[in-house]
Order: structure tokens, then C-alpha cells, then sequence
């Protein structure tokens, strides 16, 4: 008489941590076979997940491993150490139970012929009451020993940042990791490239008025300093960078900043800006703050300073298609023609004679009127210098403290400590504050920056050195700007004289 062996479907996890604990993928795959050799089972499946960890219950091979029961592929299911098969303890464990059992989880009742489950360690569900205890015991000892590695590694991260140390992993904008030139590990570093461009977003968005956040996104993104996770720079990802504790040098453990036992918040970093500049950032670029968010992107850099010789209405920028020589017909295969024309009458108005002139040759005659007059001059930008804000700083922090501990112990003393920082939150906030402007070099010539400025930056110069820049009739003759048709007033007449 024929008996039939046993379908087994065997199952092997090696976890992401490769340390003295891991035995070698074919180790176990060889003790696995070994062991369907010795009970006489044939093995029909075989499942590995390489490199998952066991704190997660959708791996691949896992469910495919206990679908083999369910669906009756196996009689047998086979591991080399059970605690290894989940970290998560009796949750996993139930599940696990009642795919052996054949039962449906939500109700209890059998949906499914039963199956064995065996190890390499000699657990066998066919020992009853023994097994069960032994099964739900290792899979909490896995649970307790997967959340003492992750204490370990906390308390190790924190001691890192403690001796101003980097933990590893990518550091966040405006440094790198460098060795420590104090003993082992890595240190972090100010990145200069980064911690300027920082240091220009801030003094465009803390003078008066500010920059539209929009437009000092599309600066970075102009420049080509990158952000550290992402394409391109958004105002999410800028606002991020310049309100988080890490510009100020400090670290947060478990979403709390680092403090020394005293209660004094550590710095283990450089700081690439001060408190008061982060403390007025918070302030205005806060979901209700006084940073203008739009700024729209002007499509030249004469747009809205050229005015019509008739009506003195701005001239506005128009493509143009291009035609045959007879006019009849668009030349789809030659670029369209880019012109500053007066609006007047196909807004309603009176234009007596209006004008249209050419975008680029007197966009190039006025650029070049501009820079052979000031060009060789020195750079100026205003910077805006905050002071006088670290008590508010403090106070945010300790609020966030607060609001942490109202989180998982909500007593009365926490509640109170809570108002009292609102409170003096609202006091400071409404006293005036240390702040002064001033015009610093950039040691550039106003030339160097020019070349290296967004269309933005550039109309914005043209707009403050000139009052006025009227375009009148055209005429017939060669092709380019003809000067006679602008009249030009310098904004400061004896400077630009002189």
C-alpha cells in the first residue's frame, strides 16, 4: 500500500541587521531540508524573504508561506526558529495560530483543514498545550528583544548627539558630515555653498518689505542649490529648512529637543542662523504671517516699465506669430515675434497713436544704458538684523514641551504650565523687538550680479533706477531700436549723473 508524504512548504527570514545573530540564508535552508528529510515530508514551497524585518506582517513570502496553508498547497508548515518568524509578539502570534488551527480569524470557526507548524528548534504544534505555551512565549521574546535593538539604537544616537556627534544617515540642509577630528565618528559641519544660500533667503524675507516666498523659491532654484530630498525647491520645503531646530545646531529626540541635565537645550552643531532670525521666520512665515506668499513671475524684464508716448499706459508683452513675407499666412517653423505694445484700446481706452516696438533690441539698449552707467559700481543689499527674540524662542520651545506632555499625561499642574507660556507668549510678541537695516557689499560690481540674476532681480534694478521710460512712435527704416523713440528719467538723476 502507497502512502503519500506530507507537503511542506518551508519559510526563511533573514533580517535586515546582518550581526552575530544572523545565521546564513543557506544554513538555514540546508537545517530546513534536513528536517522534512527526517519526518518524511516533501517539500513543495519554498519562501524567503532576504533582508525584511520581522516588525513587519506584510512581507511578500510571509503571506505567501501561510496562503500555502490556507488555500491546502501544505500539510506542513516549516521554519528554522519560530521566534523569528514575527517581532511583533502575541498580534502576530494570534494570526499565525489560527492559520495552524484552519480557523477564520474573524469568526472563529474552521475555514480550513488544519496544518503542523515545526521548527528547526523542535517545536511541533502536534505536542497541544505545550506548544502553544512555547509558541506564544518566543514570539513575545522576540517582540522584547526587536524593542531593546531599537531602545539600543536610540539611547546610541542620542549619546552621539550628546558628544556632538552625527549619527550617520543624510545630514540636513546646510551641512555635511565630516571625521571627527576629536576621536572616532562623524561631526557635522557648516556646508558654506548651502549655509549662504540659507543665509540670502532669510535677509529676503525678514527686510521691508519682503520678498514674496515664491519668488525666493524660484531664487534657489535659479542658483541650482539643490535641497537635500527633493528636485526642486517648493515653499513647503524652504519654510521647513528655515523654521527647524537643526539650522540652530540642535537635534530632537522622540520629537523633543535635546537638553543637558540641567534642562538647558544642547547645540552639538554649529548654527548656520541665529535664534531671533529662526524665532522671526516662525513668526512670519506661520500659516498667518506676514510673508506674502504669491509674487508673480514677470515674463521680461522690461515688463510693466515701458509707457506709450500717447496715453501713458504700461506696455504689456505679446507673442506674435510669425508670417510669410506676404503676411497672409503663419510660419509655424520660425519663432514668434516678442513685442511691448500698448493695451489701451483693446482694453475699452483712448490711445491716439499707440505704439509697438521690439522686445529684444530695446531690451538690450536699455540693459546696456543701465549697466555702462552703474555697472562698475559695488553691489548693495539690505540686510535685516533681528535681536531681542531668544526669550520667545525659549518660550515656543517650552510650549511644545507642554503641549508633548499634555499628549500622554493630561493633569491639571501641565494644563496650567501651558497657559502661563501662552500667556507670556502673547506678552512678548506684542513688544517691539531689536531689529536695524542695513546696506552691506556683496562684493560683487553691479555688473557681476547682474549676469548671474534671475529676470525677477533684474527688473527690479531697472525699475528703481529709472522713473520713467517712454517709448514713442516708430519709423520707417533699419531694422533695430531707434534711441530717438525713448525718453528716459533716472530715478536719483544727480547719481546716475555723477
Amino acid at each position: 500500500m502507497t502512502t503519500h508524504r506530507k507537503r511542506a512548504s518551508l519559510y526563511a527570514r533573514l533580517s535586515v541587521a546582518a550581526d552575530a545573530e544572523n545565521l546564513s540564508l543557506e544554513g538555514m535552508v540546508e537545517d530546513m531540508r534536513a528536517l522534512c528529510a527526517r519526518e518524511g515530508l516533501e517539500e513543495v514551497a519554498l519562501h524567503i524573504d532576504d533582508g525584511k524585518s520581522g516588525g513587519r506582517r506584510d512581507r511578500d513570502e510571509f503571506q505567501a508561506w501561510l496562503n500555502d496553508a490556507r488555500t491546502g498547497f501544505c500539510d506542513v508548515l516549516v521554519n528554522p526558529v519560530t521566534d523569528r518568524l514575527t517581532r511583533e509578539g502575541l498580534n502576530v502570534a494570534a494570526t499565525i495560530l489560527d492559520v495552524v488551527e484552519g480557523k477564520d480569524p474573524a469568526t472563529g470557526k474552521l475555514a480550513h483543514p488544519p496544518v503542523r507548524l515545526i521548527d528547526c528548534n523542535g517545536l511541533d504544534s502536534a505536542h497541544g498545550d505545550a506548544f502553544r505555551f512555547r509558541f506564544v512565549i518566543q514570539a513575545e521574546v522576540g517582540r522584547a528583544e526587536r524593542e531593546r535593538i531599537r531602545q539600543r539604537s536610540r539611547n546610541r544616537a542620542r549619546n552621539l548627539r550628546r558628544a556632538g556627534r552625527w549619527g550617520g544617515g543624510t545630514p540636513p540642509f546646510g551641512y555635511r558630515a565630516v571625521p571627527n577630528p576629536n576621536g572616532a565618528g562623524w561631526v557635522l559641519e557648516i556646508e558654506p555653498e548651502e549655509a549662504q544660500a540659507i543665509r540670502e533667503a532669510v535677509e529676503a524675507l525678514l527686510k521691508t518689505p519682503p520678498d514674496p516666498l515664491t519668488r525666493v523659491v524660484r531664487r534657489l532654484n535659479h542658483q541650482g542649490v539643490a535641497p537635500r530630498r527633493a528636485k526642486a525647491w517648493s515653499r513647503v520645503t524652504l519654510r521647513k529648512v528655515l523654521t527647524g531646530d537643526h539650522i540652530l545646531g540642535r537635534v530632537t529626540q522622540n520629537g523633543r529637543l535635546l537638553r543637558d541635565e540641567e534642562g538647558e537645550i544642547l547645540a552639538p552643531f554649529p548654527a548656520v542662523l541665529t535664534v531671533s532670525q529662526v524665532s522671526a521666520l516662525r513668526s512670519r512665515l506661520a500659516p498667518n504671517g506676514t510673508a506674502p506668499k504669491g509674487g508673480g513671475h514677470p515674463a521680461r524684464v522690461l515688463s510693466g516699465l515701458l509707457t506709450c508716448h500717447s496715453c501713458l499706459g504700461d506696455l504689456i508683452v505679446h507673442h506674435a506669430a510669425a508670417r510669410t513675407r506676404d503676411g497672409k499666412e503663419k510660419a509655424p517653423d520660425r519663432p514668434p515675434k516678442i513685442m511691448y505694445r500698448c493695451n489701451t484700446r483693446s482694453q475699452g481706452g483712448v490711445c491716439e497713436k499707440p505704439v509697438t516696438v521690439t522686445a529684444g533690441p530695446i531690451e538690450d539698449y536699455i540693459v546696456g544704458l543701465y549697466l555702462g552707467t552703474v555697472g562698475h559700481m559695488p553691489m548693495y543689499k539690505e540686510k535685516t538684523i533681528v535681536s531681542g527674540l531668544e526669550e520667545l524662542a525659549m518660550i515656543e520651545e517650552e510650549i511644545k514641551d507642554a503641549l508633548a506632555d499634555l499628549a500622554t499625561a493630561a493633569d491639571a499642574a501641565t494644563f496650567a504650565r501651558l497657559q502661563r507660556l501662552q500667556a507670556r507668549q502673547q506678552e512678548l510678541s506684542g513688544m517691539d523687538t531689536g531689529r536695524r537695516t542695513e546696506m552691506v557689499p556683496t562684493g560683487q560690481t553691479m555688473a557681476e550680479y547682474w549676469e548671474s540674476a534671475m529676470v525677477d532681480d533684474r527688473r527690479d534694478l531697472l525699475a528703481d533706477a529709472f522713473e520713467e521710460l517712454v517709448v514713442g512712435p516708430g519709423r520707417r527704416g533699419p531694422k533695430g531700436f531707434d534711441p530717438d523713440r525713448l525718453s528716459y528719467r533716472w530715478a536719483e538723476q544727480e547719481q546716475y549723473e555723477d
